[in-house]
């Protein structure tokens, strides 16, 4: 298969942000876009030099010009334009989080099973350069068997639009913004065997619907214990800037937590800077998605894992309610 002829549906900043990084891709993709606006569809098609344009999603997804669609939807609506692009038989790359709730997320793989489409989630952190330098230090005897991960997220930021309305979002700060925080420490400690949330006594106002702010410890069935502070609504004064930590059996990783360094204090002591090139995970993760399209190749970042992060959520939501540790249900696909 030559290049990928790629619908973005959903002509917002989201989409902004993966046109700018297909540009680097010009030799494996074209991009063309949906819109219930055929007006901002062409806006976007001429901004980003498209090859084409479709005023609803579902002439791109019916059109046989259309390889593949990349969905940059709000996900309240995942699991409708995934079923609409199943239907025609189109190859799917969709935003995180996946769905509100797995039961959407049911439905979405029950689509794609009958469809028998390729389906991936596009959960930039899976690809990130930080996580690959962190999986092979743990793989390796210079700091031995992690025992602790620490992972702090926290800003300041004022959700607008549908993130700010509670229907959509269907959940708080940690299913649309932390699932990538989750991505990460899962990918680092392994299978999940229960969470416990917890959040501050605060009088100010929600920045988010549901909760903005909260604090989980984790139970890996390694034995390993993570502890994630994910927050919308604390003070950094650094510059976004906050450091991480992996305590280990003969060592500590210490490295900045959207992967700027990693510094390994361990039997040798090393420095390693992932790459500032991609350093969101971006231009892999599209490239990763172009290639099992062409291919025929089962994606990494599947609709399995985006299963364990999304049970993850759930069960630090029933936590709040229960005051204890919740075990990870619903870990297995209903499709």
């Amino acid at each position: 298969m030559g290049k990928v002829n790629l619908c973005v549906l959903g002509c917002g900043s989201v989409a902004r942000l993966h046109s700018r990084i297909a540009r680097t891709l010009r030799s494996r993709v074209n991009l063309f876009y949906a819109s219930r606006s055929l007006e901002k569809a062409e806006r976007y098609n001429l901004k980003f030099n498209g090859s084409g344009a479709y005023g609803s999603y579902e002439e791109a997804c019916a059109s046989s010009r259309i390889d593949a669609v990349f969905i940059c939807t709000p996900h309240a609506f995942h699991h409708e334009h995934v079923r609409l692009a199943a239907k025609y038989n189109k190859h799917i790359l969709v935003e995180k989080p996946v769905a509100r709730n797995l039961d959407e997320l049911s439905q979405i793989e029950t689509a794609v099973g009958e469809a028998g489409v390729t389906c991936m989630v596009a959960e930039n952190y899976y690809f990130k350069p930080l996580v690959k330098v962190l999986q092979k230090q743990l793989a390796s005897d210079n700091v031995g068997k992690p025992l602790f991960l620490e992972l702090k997220c926290a800003k300041k930021s004022r959700p607008k639009h549908w993130r700010a309305d509670e229907e959509l979002m269907g959940g708080g700060a940690l299913l649309e913004g932390g699932v990538h925080w989750i991505n990460l420490i899962c990918n680092l400690g392994g299978e999940v065997n229960e969470v416990l949330a917890l959040r501050p006594r605060n009088e100010n106002p929600l920045v988010a619907p549901f909760e903005d702010t909260l604090q989980l410890l984790i139970k890996f069935s390694s034995g390993v214990v993570g502890n994630m502070l994910h927050s919308w609504n604390l003070v950094n004064r650094t510059g976004g800037l906050q450091m991480s930590k992996i305590y280990c059996a003969n060592g500590n990783i210490h490295f900045e937590s959207n992967g700027l360094f990693v510094l390994v204090m361990g039997r040798r002591k090393r420095l390693y800077f992932p790459g500032l090139y991609d350093l969101m995970g971006y231009r892999g993760m599209l490239k990763h998605f172009l290639e099992c399209v062409q291919n025929s190749l089962q994606p990494k970042m599947s609709l399995a894992l985006a299963r364990r992060d999304l049970a993850v959520v759930a069960g630090a939501y029933r936590s709040l309610d229960s005051n204890r540790f919740e075990k990870i249900i619903g870990l297995e696909s209903e499709a």
